[in-house]
């Protein structure tokens, strides 16, 4: 988490330092200072000195080029060009609301916006990638190719100055929706979450998680579930959570009887998950709550039953594989007390508990991150764990957590910028709606592909938003569909190049950890995460997962989901509770059977229910006259001796 932090000179860990402080005070007063102050710091300004003292920490702490320990020259001036120019905008900010600068009228706009579309992209690329990066430009740069591309995703002409002034100037480009989530929602909860690891909340949940499960068959893999589950929802990265929980759990996994290669597959799909678990989730739930105009806390809540139906199908996979291959868990004497984990970790179980409550019941989105912070230090200082360094550290990690967002959300600005300055999202809407009306099937796999090609180019929170507004209104207008269950839908989909070949990147970073083939780890975790593959598709048809219905239609159709995905694990694993190891042929009946149960469709659950009865009553009964037979083999032969 702090990229090249130690091996920065004196005077730059200082600026990084002072740059995270200046920011958490400038968040602070932009917050709650009016109150006190009774002056109001205008939105433009403050999102431009959110860049001014951000977005540098980027070149300061993310490598240009692989293996670069030490800045260079040019990440220097990056730094300091895009310092000033975000200070000078700042300045500026005034003047831009009462005369937008989407046209720019002087050289110097001109030449100030064509830095920080390079600085923008150049951030992208060294914390998403050059595909992210690649795919920001090309979207953006989308209006001056639109005149010559043909139907649907023509453009009018337009001055190349407008072009960039749009997209860097204007309240739809560099500074839109995205930026505005991150000024206003997610910069509290990045550094709420970068103080809760710093100060030792990660180190704590594994405590907690190996008290608890560690001692049970296939415990370790369990303990990476719990751990990677907690620890994903406080950092909202999935690449950290790997790195973070992996390195501990990988190798007790693979020292418990793990294989490599199934190890790294249970990490990379444990963090892969952790992004969309609740309470805190990632940068998409803020935007999603942005882009529906509802309470956060409605988002948290809805994911609530698809997250858990997920590490539900975790949980039984490594407790069937444990089975099977006759694992046991850890000793109780390496693993941690109980109580004295939950009383180490006590002010982050208080804290996270009063996050909840302020996001569900008070509904502080913005605010309740900062209550929590300044609940959690003085109970880590009544614990006596609150030192300089914990401080130091936090203050660390919030300068890179922040500065990798921002380097994340902006470009995103950039291509709504390309895609709304032409006309082209609401075109491609428009034909969506046209082709679905022939086949709704059609349009859904159009926008699963989609969805899955640009997650492998870049990161979910581009792929997202990309579709939440091209796709999202569609789905909604075709189908009649929850709109809320339509945008974790798609959500959902975005994140699932993480664990699927041929990119898989967070199955081949827990490979890496494992010294297992990346590809052997990838179609792993596949397995491992077959179930959200079809989650998205059971939600979105039955909004009762969401928790939009009825009492009664949510418990019965959350029964059958979880039900369901049980018997998929079980034909997956070739094993299952009560009936121990399944023949071949079996297996496929179980795979197909336990999807079509969960499948929200009175008639699939009926058809699929009987087969899944008679099959188990054949093995049961199989198993028991197995068992008679070896109990009478048994018997007869201590008559005979």
């Amino acid at each position: 988490m702090e990229g090249r932090f130690p091996h920065l000179p004196a005077w730059a860990r200082a600026w990084v330092l002072l740059s995270a402080a200046l920011g958490i005070g400038l968040v602070l007063y932009y917050l709650f200072g009016t109150p006190f102050t009774g002056k109001a710091l205008l939105d433009f300004s403050y999102y431009w000195l959110l860049v001014a003292l951000f977005l540098p920490l980027t070149f300061l702490l993310f490598p240009g080029q692989g293996g670069e320990a030490r800045p260079r020259w040019y990440d220097y001036a990056l730094g300091l060009g895009t310092l000033g120019a975000g200070v000078l905008l700042a300045w500026h900010g005034p003047s831009m609301v009462l005369r937008p600068w989407t046209t720019p009228e002087a050289p110097w706009q001109v030449v100030l916006a064509l830095f920080l579309l390079l600085a923008v992209l150049e951030g992208a690329r060294r914390v998403g990638g050059l595909g992210f990066s690649l795919v920001a430009f090309l979207l953006a740069a989308y209006p001056l190719v639109a005149p010559h591309m043909p139907g649907l995703l023509w453009g009018p002409p337009l001055p190349w100055t407008e072009v960039l002034g749009y997209a860097i100037y204007s309240t739809q480009g560099l500074l839109g929706l995205p930026m505005r989530t991150v000024g206003e929602l997610l910069v509290g909860f990045l550094i709420l979450a970068a103080f809760l690891v710093a100060t030792g909340a990660g180190e704590v949940f594994l405590r907690v998680a190996s008290a608890l499960f560690g001692w049970t068959r296939g415990g370790a893999a369990k303990v990476s579930v719990v751990a990677s589950a907690f620890f994903g929802s406080l950092s909202g990265s999935i690449l950290s959570n790997v790195v973070s929980t992996g390195s501990f759990t990988i190798p007790t996994m693979i020292r418990s009887g793990f294989a490599r290669a199934y190890a790294a597959g249970v990490e990379a799909c444990a963090s892969t998950g952790g992004v969309l678990m609740p309470p805190v989730m990632g940068a998409v739930a803020f935007v999603m709550a942005s882009l529906l105009g509802v309470p956060y806390g409605q988002v948290v809540a809805a994911a609530v039953i698809p997250s858990f139906l997920y590490y539900l199908s975790l949980f039984a996979h490594v407790d069937l594989y444990a089975a099977k291959h006759g694992l046991r868990g850890l000793p109780r004497a390496e693993l941690p007390p109980l109580a004295r984990s939950l009383k180490e970790g006590l002010p982050f179980l208080l804290v996270l508990g009063f996050l909840v409550f302020a996001l569900l019941y008070l509904r502080l989105e913005r605010l309740a991150p900062f209550y929590a912070l300044a609940a959690l230090l003085p109970l880590l200082f009544l614990q006596g764990k609150l030192s300089w360094a914990n401080l130091y550290r936090g203050l660390v990690a919030s300068a890179s957590l922040v500065s990798q967002t921002l380097a994340l959300i902006l470009p995103v600005g950039l291509i709504l910028a390309g895609l709304v300055g032409t006309g082209v999202a609401p075109a491609l809407t428009g034909a969506l709606v046209q082709m679905g009306q022939a086949n709704l099937f059609l349009v859904l796999l159009v926008g699963v592909a989609i969805a899955f090609l640009l997650g492998m180019a870049g990161v979910m929170v581009a792929a997202y938003i990309l579709l939440a507004v091209t796709l999202a209104p569609a789905l909604v207008r075709l189908g009649e569909f929850v709109p809320l269950a339509v945008h974790l839908f798609i959500a959902y989909w975005s994140m699932l190049s993480a664990i699927t070949p041929p990119v898989a990147v967070a199955a081949f970073l827990a490979a890496r950890l494992a010294g297992a083939h990346p590809m052997a780890a990838g179609l792993e975790a596949v397995k491992l995460g077959l179930a959200i593959y079809f989650l998205p598709f059971f939600f979105l048809f039955e909004p009762s997962l969401v928790l939009h219905g009825d009492v009664p239609s949510i418990l019965y159709h959350f029964a059958l989901a979880a039900l369901g995905i049980l018997l998929l694990v079980g034909g997956l694993e070739g094993h299952l509770w009560g009936l121990g190891p399944l023949p071949l042929w079996t297996r496929p009946l179980y795979v197909v059977g336990g999807i079509l149960l969960a499948v929200p469709e009175t008639l699939t659950s009926l058809l699929a229910l009987p087969a899944l009865l008679a099959a188990s009553l054949w093995l049961w009964s199989r198993r028991r006259v197995a068992a008679r037979k070896r109990a009478s083999l048994g018997g007869s032969g201590e008559r005979k001796r």
